[in-house]
């Protein structure tokens, strides 16, 4: 994917800066992005220098992490508005990079005012800090940055990052429920009943849901009745709500699965047409674009011992 299209209907392009991983969620079972980077060390064209050797080991990734700040700074030279998912291939919280990286980032998202950025972590547990950082740096977040996190359960574990989220001053601020994997024994409904209450109060502004895709034999069922759920709270709570996918469990028991047809991938959940009633909704939050006309050009300069420091990282904590 890139800058100019993404597989995502949430979003019209990705911007990948850093390549490289680990698991730290249920979320993260069967996490696409492992096979797309694995595939990458062994492309002679992406891994002639082998910045990507080492980054995946025995199908799993391994901690270490790439930094190619070529990527980054290339949504500086277009300037067409766009929605831009930040890091499809890893976290820009993750354990091993240094506050200093991610605040570059952060200085990009400002500079390139035209577009919209959309963070997802699943390491919440650095928010405190970076909103501390992005404060100190810059003196509010940028209008354009939507600070997300991904909730991938009722667990205790997942669920609290919402509120870690909403500790922060972020201006626009989102939850992913995907993939959302549902207790077989206990409906969200009961595990949280005050779940509106949750997402009014950290002011979350859009909820994206969808099924984990996969293996017919291997993949996690997210319940009707949660995806129901979790968008009526939503609702209720005033945030935007968008449905991305039922995901091949769930598409397999409504009887919907199929991997031909055209547009939607159908292998994750069928097409929206064929979801059940309420499910078919696809909104964005309200968000201020920024007119690019009387703005001047801006080029932020980029230290060449951080390009020396940075750009082959591959570090592990």
């Amino acid at each position: 994917m890139s800058l100019d299209s993404s597989g995502i209907s949430w979003t019209d392009g990705t911007l990948n800066s850093l390549y490289g991983c680990a698991e730290c969620s249920v979320g993260c079972r069967l996490c696409y992005a492992v096979g797309r980077v694995y595939r990458n060390s062994h492309n002679p064209k992406r891994n002639g220098d082998g910045c990507f050797d080492g980054l995946v080991k025995n199908g799993r990734f391994t901690g270490k992490l790439l930094f190619d700040p070529k990527h980054l700074y290339a949504v500086l030279k277009k300037r067409k508005s766009k929605m831009i998912f930040v890091n499809e291939f890893s976290d820009l919280l993750h354990e091993s990079l240094p506050m200093e990286l991610i605040l570059e980032h952060v200085q990009v998202f400002q500079a390139a005012y035209w577009d919209q950025f959309q963070v997802l972590t699943k390491r919440s547990h650095r928010l405190a800090a970076l909103n501390k950082s992005v404060l100190a740096e810059f003196g509010s977040w940028p209008e354009n940055l939507w600070l997300g996190v991904s909730v991938c359960s009722g667990a205790k574990l997942e669920m609290q990052r919402i509120e870690h989220l909403g500790a922060t001053a972020a201006a626009v601020k989102w939850i992913s429920c995907e993939p959302w994997v549902s207790d077989m024994n206990v409906p969200l409904r009961k595990t949280f009943p005050s779940l509106r209450r949750m997402l009014r109060k950290n002011k979350i502004a859009w909820t994206v849901v969808g099924g984990e895709s996969g293996p017919r034999a291997d993949t996690s069922l997210m319940t009707l009745d949660d995806a129901q759920y979790l968008l009526k709270e939503s609702k209720a709570a005033g945030s935007r709500v968008h449905f991305k996918q039922l995901g091949t469990a769930l598409a397999i028991q409504l009887g919907v699965y199929s991997t031909r047809g055209k547009g939607e991938h159908r292998a994750k959940g069928g097409h929206p047409d064929q979801w059940p009633e309420g499910l078919n909704i696809r909104e964005w939050p309200e968000v201020s674009w920024k007119s690019l006309a009387g703005r001047p050009q801006f080029n932020p300069a980029y230290n060449s011992d951080q390009r020396k420091r940075y750009r082959l990282a591959a570090r592990q904590k």
